[in-house]
């Protein structure tokens, strides 16, 4: 969950993020960067349970790799052209 800072000049500023999953913070790097999170919103459409809601969900690397441990069937993995 992203918490906003409140300011006139700077409204997206993220001040904070906490997992949705475990409730911990996710901690800046020295770089002044959160380290890595997914970060899903989810928009659900007419006819289901949810129509009409909108759910942003932040998960930390930890809660992430023990979801990933359960998946049937694994994602699709690309390579990152940034880390090369």
């Amino acid at each position: 969950m992203k918490n906003y800072k409140k300011s006139l000049v700077d409204s997206d500023q993220v001040e904070s993020v906490v997992c949705n999953v475990c409730g911990k913070e996710i901690k800046k790097n020295s770089f002044g960067y959160f380290d890595d999170f997914l970060s899903v919103e989810k928009k659900w459409g007419y006819g289901s349970p949810r129509d009409g809601e909108t759910h942003d969900i932040d998960i930390c690397r930890h809660c992430y790799e023990k979801l990933f441990e359960q998946f049937k069937i694994n994602p699709i993995k690309r390579e990152c052209l940034v880390n090369k």
